[in-house]
């Protein structure tokens, strides 16, 4: 069975006559009989009753006809969905590692994409490599990543570079330094982004490689609530070089600590190759 049989049907039950149905319908009478006597067939019972008035409905065949709006109407509904799904997965998505968002221009991206209407942001941040196991799975077209991807199907492309910087209050005793060493961190309350940015894991492997665990006092979400408890002296917020800064906060780099790199991120052999090509120039330009 399928919609058009249904259709034949309710048209036949409607108008009650073959000739008129088959008009309607833009078949020929003999067709549309076969359509009917096959769903009889289908269904091992009579729908209609042949008369000198025409065709009709027997019992089963009312049952039917209530019964089958209901699945024409579901059953549309099923491929309308289907339909929306598949010109979904057709679209150019863009996914974001986490802090990669505030990296890049804004004005930029939604240039591009009211220009490539097929082009769609996902404005979710996730951990780094989930980014990258989107990327490989055909989930999103391009990705913004922290750190260099080594992914033989991936191409990768430096976009911008950040310091890591330690952002402290006035008054700290580090406030009159330009620069600090990674051992200068000891021993001192450290405000940085959660487990789930790879600035965290970063600053651990740092400290480590200078022999010391570091202190964490909060693991946070977002920059703003770093300069908020750097402001309020809970600590010293570990950050790229992105942050606000004032008379009362300053930023002041250190020593041997690793870059804070983006990277945009797509696949080789991506069926939208092209369209990431241009939006990377877009990026970067």
């Amino acid at each position: 069975m399928n919609t058009r049989n249904f259709n034949c049907f309710r048209v036949v039950y409607e108008e009650k006559n073959l000739q008129l149905a088959a008009s309607k319908l833009f078949i020929s009478p003999q067709g549309l009989s076969k359509i009917i006597k096959s769903l009889e067939e289908e269904c091992g019972t009579r729908l209609f009753t042949r008369s000198k008035e025409g065709l009709i409905p027997t019992e089963t065949g009312k049952i039917f006809y209530e019964k089958s709006k209901i699945l024409i109407r579901e059953l549309n509904d099923m491929f309308a969905t289907f339909e929306s799904m598949s010109e979904k997965e057709k679209r150019f998505k863009i996914g974001f590692a986490a802090g990669t968002v505030r990296a890049v221009d804004i004005l930029k991206i939604n240039d591009f994409m009211k220009n490539n209407p097929e082009i769609l942001a996902i404005w979710h941040e996730y951990e780094n490599k989930k980014i990258i196991k989107q990327l490989l799975d055909d989930e999103i077209s391009f990705g913004l990543v922290v750190g260099e991807v080594k992914e033989k199907d991936l191409i990768t492309e430096l976009v911008k570079t950040y310091p890591i910087v330690a952002y402290v209050y006035k008054g700290h005793r580090l406030w009159d330094k330009e620069f600090i060493e990674i051992e200068d961190l000891k021993d001192e309350a450290l405000i940085s982004m959660n487990e789930n940015y790879h600035i965290y894991n970063d600053l651990i492997d740092a400290c480590n490689l200078k022999g010391f665990n570091p202190k964490i006092a909060a693991k946070l979400a977002e920059g703003e609530s770093i300069y908020r408890l750097v402001s309020n002296k809970v600590g010293i917020g570990i950050s790229p070089e992105f942050l606000e800064r004032d008379k009362e906060i300053k930023a002041i780099k250190i020593k041997e600590a690793p870059n804070w790199n983006i990277y945009a991120a797509y696949k080789q052999d991506s069926a939208n190759k092209e369209i990431a090509k241009s939006f990377l120039k877009k990026l970067t330009r």
